[in-house]
């Protein structure tokens, strides 16, 4: 039992290291606990010197029965940029593989923050079930997976916040500049420069928080929890505020 004189950020580090593997477990059963870990589209790669690519990607509509349009998205860094819209595509989608889309302050493939639930559901082609949560949000996952991945909604008026990646996650689960779990300090550091604040709390993790300086990032984040060995643990991107680490429902 949680100690009643544990302080805020050694009840951080308790409910991370205990309720992570419990989501997991959970991700991968389709079942979602009452007290769970949580944090754009598709966005540059890196080549192995670490070069970054452009590339531009066509997502589909949410229309889910009826002729949808698609968007013609160029995207830059962790951040992303969006232009252009514009021309008609297909009717209706198979499920994303979400496994393959970067994660961005902006979102992850076609889950775009602030789109509301019904609508991410639609953009990935499968359902995101309800569950419990706290007052301010909810932590779900999409049928199919990929393992832990938690998409975080906010209560009341249901929109996507923030979306978290959790530790004993695959690298292919990763932010567009290449950073995943098990990825480094230096890793960190060295990708987002001077963009990267740190904060740790007495007896807490670190925290290494990204947050891009440009007005239309919105003051959007990507939130690294680090472990006790230099190592990313997990890592939460998107509305400032939704991105700490404690789960829905645990302050």
């Amino acid at each position: 039992m949680e100690p009643l004189t544990m302080t805020r950020s050694a009840r951080r580090k308790f409910l991370t290291l205990t309720c992570a593997p419990m989501l997991a477990l959970g991700l991968t059963a389709g079942v979602f606990p009452a007290a769970t870990a949580a944090s754009a589209a598709t966005c540059p790669t890196r080549t192995a010197a670490g070069r970054a690519i452009d590339r531009t990607a066509v997502i589909a509509g949410s229309a889910a029965d009826v002729p949808s349009t698609s968007r013609s998205v160029t995207h830059v860094g962790d951040a992303c940029r969006s232009v252009a819209v514009g021309r008609a595509g297909v009717t209706k989608r198979d499920p994303v593989d979400l496994s393959a889309q970067p994660i961005t302050v902006n979102g992850m493939g076609p889950l775009r923050m602030g789109m509301s639930r019904q609508a991410a559901e639609r953009a990935i082609g499968a359902r995101i079930p309800d569950g419990p949560g706290g007052p301010e949000c909810r932590d779900l996952a999409a049928e199919g997976g990929p393992q832990n991945l938690s998409l975080r909604f906010s209560h009341g008026d249901d929109r996507l916040v923030a979306i978290s990646v959790l530790s004993s996650t695959p690298a292919s689960l990763a932010t567009a500049s290449g950073v995943h779990v098990g990825s480094t300090r230096e890793d960190v550091l060295a990708t987002y420069g001077d963009e990267v604040t740190s904060h740790q709390e007495d007896g807490g993790p670190e925290e290494l928080v990204f947050a891009p300086r440009q007005a239309k990032f919105h003051g959007r984040v990507i939130t690294f929890l680090m472990n006790d060995d230099g190592t990313v643990g997990s890592f939460m991107a998107g509305e400032r505020h939704f991105t700490d680490s404690l789960p829905c429902g645990s302050d």
